[in-house]
């Protein structure tokens, strides 16, 4: 009987051991990479990955290293052949060579991952090393700055600003305080020291300004209406007297005059509420104020998306991004911002969320068309980006995602009977409560053909942490994602609006132009609120925001305002098809941290004030920055006034002085036979042999002096 019990108690004691969890590789070293993430210039020649054992192995042990994925050409630009690793018996350590052809060719950083497999007594651990190669040719051609753009100094006394203009009648700039839903009133007349005249309330008209324009002494303010209920337009003289409003659309979001004067320009945006339950259209108010001459109101036409709502199918298939949920075309559309042709006979309205524009007629008017602006190719070398917020290093990289456009400021010129537009691509989504298209790669599903190596890609040091949409993508139907598509190109763009094509797009430059830097490649792509390195990486690094282009020196420049690490890159367009750099200007500090005042934050609009139109005699870039609620005056020290033109060119100058006058008499350089018109082209006064212009007659205002030499400049009369 005891050796019955001695039998049972052996049984139930190894079946006891036998339950116990294995430790499969209890005796098996493990293999990893000791470096996962390596940094490198191709000049390195020779990388050298190191492999670790766990601990070592009695026997000798192995494993194959190979190339998982790349975005650069094997044999030309890296040489990476498969190989065994074999670690002898007690060994912990191997290394294995990847060697790197410095070349001379300018390409974008490019990266290469290898991977372990085939483990022969060992298991893997760390089994993916990338080695992120920086190219040594990617650089920006130095500035030219020839226009010689210094920053002068800064104004803070609002609670907002966000869209700034200015009235040389006056010398007053006038700014948009979405904080205190009123006009700001500055007085300008010395843009060394400007100070805080006024602020206008505007609540008795809405909930907040958006936008402000002036012209000829008129000011107007865009002023949203509370929740989704049509916006008013209010007119003021420049003291700040309010003569009369017009009601518009729903969210007026841009105003602009038409450069004859005769008319206001108003997109609507018609944004949904928070929960989407509504989506109101948008639309385009044109104000037409050539009844004012005659002491009427303004009349206010509203043009619609309408006659687009049956052409759904069309508009998608073309590229026009429709996708609000339940949303008609017409609700979809959100207009975003307004170029003008010089003539005043056309305009162009960009749609930010649909990455397209409108084209208008004002002679009939009527929307025309609606025209999409395609996709940006980041896997071209010249479209390289900088996709991660968790590398510590700049990367300017070429993945397989597109770039929706989106710009939100929009400008025209015209070259030779030619009509261009320039877009600052900045990118925008909608994320609602009860809606978001918003997703990072990493959180998405891949489709396992066009996306093979989909785990790589979806670290976070690679693609994982790129905002894109989920509105499109999934080209199958079938729930993963065929294709990536992310917010904003990091750039501006070009297109003719004759063939309605892209005849220049800045690719990486922008981004390029802040990383190399002296001062702000230190915060390259930091946000607009602190100074952290390479936080809008995984978004739209730098957000080009605003964009003008100005006749200067009879050249054209382009000036756009980068929203998040701030600042003005300025380009000379006069060849569109091929912009040179001239300069990047930012008056942000970014010595301090997240709590400290960082000066001048977050460009929201621009605006260029001749040296005509100012007493400083230079040229003036003035900007209204949204957070930090400031606005920043930079001089253009050789921009040449149109006498000085004149004088370069060795043209018959006509000179007077004091200009601008609030005196009685105007003198000329020299005697001269003159005629004196308005604005308008009335011819009001003449003289033979003068030796100046008697003002005492004149109102405030501004008049063209032409001389019988054909030489003319203008008179500000205050």
């Amino acid at each position: 009987m005891k050796n019955n019990y001695l039998l049972l108690f052996l049984i139930l004691t190894l079946n006891s051991f036998a339950s116990l969890p294995v430790k499969s590789n209890l005796f098996i070293p493990e293999v990893s990479f000791d470096e996962t993430i390596i940094e490198a210039s191709e000049s390195a020649g020779t990388i050298t990955l190191s492999l670790s054992l766990s601990e070592a192995a009695a026997t000798q042990t192995q494993v194959d290293i190979s190339l998982l994925l790349t975005n650069a050409t094997a044999g030309n630009d890296f040489t990476l052949t498969s190989s065994t690793i074999t670690f002898p018996a007690g060994e912990l350590s191997a290394t294995f060579d990847v060697q790197i052809a410095d070349n001379t060719v300018l390409n974008a950083d490019f990266f290469i991952a290898a991977t372990l497999s085939n483990p022969s007594g060992v298991t893997l651990g760390d089994a993916v090393a990338t080695l992120y190669i920086l190219d040594d040719e990617a650089h920006v051609v130095s500035s030219a700055n020839e226009l010689a753009m210094n920053y002068l100094t800064s104004f803070s006394g609002l609670t907002g600003a966000e869209i700034v203009a200015h009235d040389p009648i006056s010398q007053k700039l006038f700014v948009s305080n979405s904080g205190d839903d009123a006009v700001g009133i500055i007085d300008f007349s010395n843009p060394e020291n400007p100070t805080l005249v006024a602020s206008i309330p505007m609540a008795a008209y809405g909930i907040e300004v958006t936008s402000v324009a002036v012209k000829e002494g008129y000011v107007a303010a865009a002023v949203k209406g509370a929740d989704q209920a049509n916006g008013k337009v209010v007119f003021m003289n420049s003291d700040g007297t309010i003569l009369y409003d017009v009601e518009v659309g729903v969210l007026p979001d841009m105003i602009t005059f038409t450069p004859d004067g005769t008319k206001i320009l108003v997109a609507n945006e018609g944004e949904p509420n928070t929960d989407y339950t509504v989506d109101p259209e948008g639309s385009i108010s044109i104000i037409d104020l050539t009844p004012l001459a005659s002491f009427m109101p303004p009349v206010v036409i509203h043009l619609n998306f309408n006659a687009f709502d049956s052409q759904m199918a069309s508009l998608k298939a073309a590229g026009v991004r429709i996708y609000g949920p339940g949303a008609t075309v017409s609700q979809d559309l959100e207009p975003e911002y307004i170029a003008v042709s010089a003539d005043s006979q056309m305009a162009w309205v960009s749609l930010q969320e649909n990455n397209a524009y409108a084209i208008v007629d004002l002679s009939t008017p009527e929307v025309t068309a609606i025209v999409p602006f395609g996709y940006k190719d980041h896997s071209l070398a010249q479209n390289a980006f900088d996709s991660s917020n968790r590398l510590d290093f700049v990367f300017m990289s070429t993945w397989k995602t597109l770039g929706m456009y989106q710009p939100d400021g929009i400008a025209t010129f015209n070259i030779d009977g030619t009509n261009y537009l320039i877009t600052a691509n900045e990118g925008d989504s909608r994320d609602y409560d009860a809606y978001s298209e918003e997703e990072r790669i990493k959180d998405i599903d891949l489709d396992p053909v066009a996306f093979p190596n989909a785990e790589f890609l979806q670290e976070d040091e690679n693609l994982g942490r790129l905002n894109i949409t989920t509105a499109t993508g999934d080209t199958d139907g079938d729930g993963d994602f065929d294709q990536l598509y992310s917010y904003g190109a990091r750039s501006f763009s070009i297109f003719n609006l004759d063939t309605q094509t892209m005849v220049y797009d800045s690719g990486d430059w922008l981004e390029r132009i802040v990383k190399e830097d002296p001062i702000y490649g230190q915060i390259f792509n930091a946000t607009n609120d602190e100074n952290a390195f390479k936080n809008r990486s995984d978004d739209k690094g730098p957000e080009p925001e605003a964009v003008i282009v100005k006749e200067i020196n009879e050249e054209l420049y382009a000036f756009v305002g980068m929203e998040r690490i701030g600042g003005i890159a300025v380009f000379k367009i006069s060849d569109p098809a091929n912009p040179t750099f001239e300069t990047y200007q930012n008056s942000r500090d970014n010595t301090v941290d997240a709590t400290s005042d960082l000066g001048d934050l977050a460009p929201e609009g621009i605006i260029y004030i001749s040296p005509d139109d100012n007493d400083t005699g230079k040229g003036l870039i003035v900007v209204a920055n949204e957070v930090s609620a400031t606005i920043s005056v930079y001089t253009l020290d050789n921009n040449l006034s149109i006498d000085e033109l004149k004088m370069a060119k060795n043209d018959t100058a006509l000179k007077i002085y004091p200009n601008p006058s609030n005196q009685e008499q105007v003198f000329f350089d020299k005697p001269a036979n003159f005629k004196l018109y308005d604005i308008s082209g009335k011819q009001i006064m003449q003289a033979e042999n003068a030796a100046y212009i008697n003002t005492t007659s004149l109102k405030s205002g501004i008049y063209i002096v032409k001389n019988d030499n054909g030489a003319s400049t203008k008179l500000v009369v205050r």
